[in-house]
């Protein structure tokens, strides 16, 4: 791997050449100069590459919506539509690193209808909640979570479930309290929980609609809005997803579609740092068909022997009958660098 100087690495980064940018001035940021410098090296959008992707047409796979690696299992988010005939409960599910991802392989299924509701008192209706964005962190598992109950109008909360070696279980709420965006005309609103970054261990979220400028950074302990933002340049739309590498990039999953092109929605990733982006990954669809959802980064062999690091699912979404999945994956010439 090359070895970045301060100064080209921030060109990288999108930085001006004679910028006076201090590294206590990036507001998220590593422990160490060191390794913020390596995290400005970062994989072309030409180095991904794909190996075949993993199809299942299940019961439980009817809106997958997130993902997430703990070091020995998947763990998907499933928004089940309570509509459709034959139906399961929304769910978390949990599967073995060796399972093949069919009915009843997994190693646990936590309902929704199983989980202590956060609205105390209030008539429930599980088709009113909506499950989201997965991500594994230091012995938990974060959930995102709003439902439309007319008592509590766009709420947005994150289910921490604590994971022993793959064994979930409840542990508590976060209800996110609303940001406000820095820029005009300041806009405050529900924001949904993405990721959290292990530089920082916070929380990262953003609004559910509209351009998306910046993540906002919210304190694990209390959800609250810490009144810092990660800027994104340039801003991206219709967020599904996204994940932190070990090396500081941000990766988003977005049904956004690149101009002139039905074809394909779009990951981008951005430096941790200061937000630029740095690549993009395409991601073949069938046009008005397929969504793309959660994403995560785990380390892993693929069936085709490939390692593979970016993981993504693509949701055959349709209106009646049962949604497939597609388990997107990506191995990368560079991967020192993801």
């Amino acid at each position: 791997m090359t070895r970045l100087s301060y100064r080209a690495g921030l060109a990288k980064i999108g930085v001006p050449a004679g910028a006076n940018q201090s590294y206590l001035a990036f507001t998220s940021r590593p422990k160490s100069l060191r390794t913020a410098i390596a995290s400005m090296d970062y994989p072309a959008s030409s180095d991904w590459s794909e190996p075949q992707d993993i199809y299942r047409d299940e019961s439980w796979t009817d809106e997958v919506q997130g993902i997430a690696w703990d070091g020995g299992h998947w763990i998907f988010s499933t928004n089940a539509n309570q509509a459709k005939p034959g139906s399961n409960h929304k769910a978390i599910y949990v599967f073995p690193s060796h399972s093949d991802l069919k009915d009843n392989s997994w190693s646990q299924m936590i309902a929704y209808k199983d989980i202590p509701h956060p609205s105390v008192g209030v008539e429930e209706h599980e088709g009113d909640d909506h499950w989201g964005q997965i991500t594994y962190y230091q012995g938990h598992v974060y959930v995102s979570h709003f439902w439309d109950n007319p008592h509590f109008p766009n709420t947005c909360q994150v289910l921490v479930l604590n994971d022993n070696g793959g064994t979930l279980s409840y542990s508590h709420w976060i209800k996110l309290k609303y940001p406000v965006s820095p820029r005009p005309p300041h806009r405050t609103d529900r924001a949904e929980f993405q990721a959290i970054n292990p530089w920082d261990g916070m929380i990262y979220t953003c609004f559910g609609d509209g351009e998306i400028s910046e993540f906002f950074i919210h304190d694990p302990k209390d959800g609250s809005f810490t009144g810092k933002v990660l800027p994104l340049t340039p801003p991206v739309r219709a967020v599904q997803g996204a994940c932190f590498s070990p090396n500081g990039h941000l990766y988003i999953s977005t049904n956004d579609n690149p101009p002139g092109d039905s074809k394909h929605q779009m990951i981008y990733y951005h430096s941790a740092l200061n937000g630029h982006r740095l690549g993009q990954i395409p991601v073949l669809t069938l046009e008005g068909g397929d969504e793309l959802e959660g994403i995560c980064y785990a380390p892993l062999i693929a069936p085709s022997a490939e390692k593979v690091w970016i993981h993504a699912t693509l949701l055959e979404n349709r209106d009646i009958s049962l949604d497939n999945i597609f388990l997107k994956q990506w191995a990368c010439a560079r991967p020192e660098v993801i």
